[in-house]
């Protein structure tokens, strides 16, 4: 949907006003006959990629960490929509993964182990969750460690 402004009938409407002249007569050559406004609903704002770091060295074999918060691209604190995160022998105990997020906005977030079957093994439940307020561009990254705030 566009709505139009006719700007150069406005402005020779005030101007004319001012002068005490007609209108028609200041009309001679608008500048713009109109400003289109665009529909907001189709922009798309570019989304902060944000990188999880944890430390988490007490992890079994086949357990693996995950990233929790309260919105949906963070599983919105429903443990089986969480964000994965990757160890190798090489990195290990660091646990780092990445997801897309919305930029300025607040988050809250906590780290969880997963069992190897789905289950959840352990989460990191203290006195508060780990919140953040998400860059307007850009990127954000974290370095914690599992339990410690």
């Amino acid at each position: 949907m566009r709505n139009a402004v006719r700007a150069g009938v406005v402005a020779t409407t005030l101007i004319a006003g001012a002068l005490g002249v007609a209108g028609p007569a200041l009309a001679a050559t608008p500048v713009s006959t109109e400003v289109a406004v665009s529909d907001v609903s189709t922009l798309r704002v570019a989304p902060v990629v944000a990188t999880f770091n944890v430390t988490a060295g007490f992890t079994a074999w086949g357990q693996r960490v995950y990233v929790v918060g309260s919105i949906p691209a963070l599983g919105s604190w429903n443990p089986a929509a969480a964000v994965p995160l990757n160890t190798t022998s090489g990195t290990f105990p660091n646990w780092t993964g990445s997801v897309e997020l919305p930029p300025n906005t607040y988050v809250e977030f906590q780290y969880i182990v997963k069992n190897a079957d789905g289950t959840v093994a352990q989460w990191e439940k203290t006195f508060a969750n780990r919140s953040a307020v998400t860059p307007p561009t850009g990127t954000y990254i974290t370095h914690d460690t599992f339990g410690a705030y």
